[in-house]
């Protein structure tokens, strides 16, 4: 298969929106392509959070998987190029470490200093961080992962997903969903209220002043 590096911008752009919208209708052959280019990249992300090669093959069927589950029940939009790999990566961050959190919760053995440690020794953490705090951005992340997925709304799920994880602007927001900049603005709104009303209740916190 030709290396993806080697083949210019404007065939990448027009592989990748194929390669979306054959997952999203389950083609096999796409499904095959994708695994192909995805499967080495997420094995590398389990790796750096485990020296355990059947964690890391389990791991990494179980994000293949859900992304696949995910893309064919529409939870992914083709709107422009980069996309799709921009939603992968975040994807299968947030997954990665939703998988981790659950293994740590059910393996008591592991205190909150040894799994600081693994983290710090892991994961690439600005200088002076606190390995406690690491663990909270780790733990906060999954919880704002969760909420999101919570949201009624697909079309306030994914504005929110667009400002937050992709770093668009509210133009941009509406100018991939297209949708006007007030709508936009609307969904952003509802959705915010809702995530903090979720992630409240997660942490057990007060609930929070709407918006008015």
């Amino acid at each position: 298969m030709t290396d993806i590096h080697q083949i210019g911008p404007a065939t990448r752009d027009r592989e990748e929106e194929a390669l979306a919208r054959g997952l999203s209708e389950g083609d096999p052959r796409q499904v095959d392509i994708f695994l192909k280019r995805s499967h080495r990249a997420v094995y590398a992300m389990t790796a750096r959070l485990t020296t355990d090669l059947d964690l890391r093959h389990d791991w990494s069927q179980d994000i293949l998987l859900k992304v696949l589950q995910e893309m064919s029940a529409g939870r992914f939009v083709y709107r422009r190029p980069g996309c799709f790999w921009a939603w992968f990566q975040m994807r299968s961050n947030f997954l990665l470490i939703n998988l981790y959190h659950q293994h740590k919760k059910h393996n008591e053995r592991w205190s909150t200093g040894e799994v600081g440690a693994a983290i710090v020794e892991k994961m690439a953490m600005n200088v002076g961080r606190d390995p406690l705090g690491l663990l909270e951005d780790v733990e906060a992340r999954r919880v704002v992962e969760e909420c999101l997925d919570e949201l009624p709304s697909d079309d306030h799920r994914q504005a929110l997903h667009l400002l937050l994880f992709q770093d668009q602007a509210y133009q941009e927001v509406a100018d991939s969903m297209d949708a006007t900049l007030n709508t936009v603005r609307s969904w952003i709104r509802r959705a915010r209220i809702a995530m903090r009303q979720c992630v409240a209740g997660k942490f057990s916190y007060p609930e929070t002043r709407e918006e008015k």
